[in-house]
Order: structure tokens, then C-alpha cells, then sequence
């Protein structure tokens, strides 16, 4: 139990238990960004369930109406696809298979980036907190229903000139919000590995190395 703990605690970006050397005061520090993270992920996640069951409810498959005329559309439509359309083609348990590991993969890529949050400067955490909570609620909402029936309930269409672009869901409104906000958090990585880089220092002309011992 106390290796688990340990490789948890290594995942969340906290390097050590105790103080030593060479290390940043934040590897220390409790990581309390996973609450706002946690929070904002559930939220987001029971807020799609329960639009796409009130739709279900409401809305007829392959119904369409119009909420806001000429604007935003309830068009309830049943996509068995992955994003986009992708492997459309493809037999269910390959696509089941895609599915389970680029969730993983996405969960491990986020879950470094909730890990490595705290070291990042007050006013830059929150950017991190945001981009992490949207990503994961939009990956468990439509994960979450596909676990159920593969199938995911898209109904929310928005008008193009004259025409209306394929319908979405809240899910998937988290998942495209989070990309834009991942170029700040990197930025912000970056920056401060930069900041944290070791100086090189140029010695004199006119100095002689040192010699060993």
C-alpha cells in the first residue's frame, strides 16, 4: 500500500515525501487543484447525461427543432461513430477497443498535467484547473454513455449561413473549450521550466580550471 501511495503521489508530480536537496518547495506542497478539477469534471458530466436524457424524453430521434430560429437547433440524432465520424466503418469491438485506449491515453495525458499543476504560479493554476476539469467531463460524459449502449446521444446544432452543422452535446462543447485553453498551460510550463533551468556559468579568459583532487 505505501508503494501505491507513493506512485500516486510521483503521478501527482509531489517527488518526495520528505525535504531533500534539489528539490522545489511545491513537490512538497498538497496538490489541491484535483478538488476544482474533480468538481468541475462532475459538473460538467451530469450536466450532459441529464440534457441528453431530457432530449431523449422530448425529442423524438431524428427530430429537429428549431430553439432559437435560425440559430441553435435540438436535432436528436443517434451517433454510433467515434468523434467526427472517425472508424464509422470499422466493427464494434475495434471501435470499442480505440475507444478504451485513447480514453486512457487522454486520462494519463491529463492526469500529468493535474499533477504538475501546483507548481505553476498563482493566476496560471487556474487556467490548468479549468483546461483539466473541461477535458475530463467531456471524456466522462460521452465515455460514461458509451459504456452503457456505444451509442451517444448528439442533439445540439448550431446554424452555418443556411446550413446547420452536425449536432453535438455538452460533452463535446467541454471537450473543444478545453483545447484552446491547453496553449496557456503549456506556455505556462514552459516558462517556467525556463525559469528553473540552471545557469551556465561562463568562466573568465584569464581563469584556470580547477584541478582534481
Amino acid at each position: 500500500m505505501n508503494r501505491l501511495t507513493a506512485l500516486f503521489r510521483r503521478l501527482q508530480g509531489e517527488r518526495r515525501a520528505r525535504r531533500t536537496g534539489g528539490r522545489r518547495r511545491s513537490d512538497f506542497e498538497p496538490n489541491r487543484g484535483w478538488r476544482v478539477v474533480l468538481a468541475l469534471a462532475l459538473g460538467v458530466a451530469l450536466l450532459d447525461w441529464t440534457t441528453k436524457a431530457a432530449v431523449a424524453a422530448s425529442v423524438p430521434l431524428e427530430g429537429f427543432v428549431e430553439v432559437w430560429r435560425g440559430r441553435v437547433a435540438l436535432w436528436h440524432v443517434r451517433n454510433d461513430a467515434m468523434m467526427l465520424g472517425l472508424w464509422d466503418g470499422f466493427p464494434i469491438a475495434v471501435r470499442q477497443g480505440i475507444a478504451l485506449v485513447a480514453g486512457a491515453v487522454a486520462f494519463l495525458v491529463v492526469f500529468q498535467v493535474v499533477g504538475r499543476m501546483h507548481r505553476l504560479r498563482p493566476g496560471e493554476r487556474e487556467w490548468a484547473w479549468a483546461f483539466a476539469g473541461l477535458a475530463y467531463g467531456g471524456m466522462l460524459g460521452n465515455l460514461g454513455e458509451r459504456a452503457l449502449h456505444w451509442g451517444v446521444t448528439d442533439y445540439l446544432s448550431f446554424a452555418w449561413g443556411d446550413l446547420w452543422l452536425p449536432p453535438g452535446n455538452v460533452a463535446d462543447v467541454a471537450l473543444f473549450a478545453a483545447i484552446p485553453l491547453a496553449v496557456p498551460v503549456i506556455l505556462f510550463e514552459l516558462r517556467g521550466r525556463a525559469r528553473r533551468a540552471p545557469r551556465q556559468t561562463v568562466p573568465s579568459p584569464g581563469a584556470r580550471p580547477l584541478a582534481r583532487a
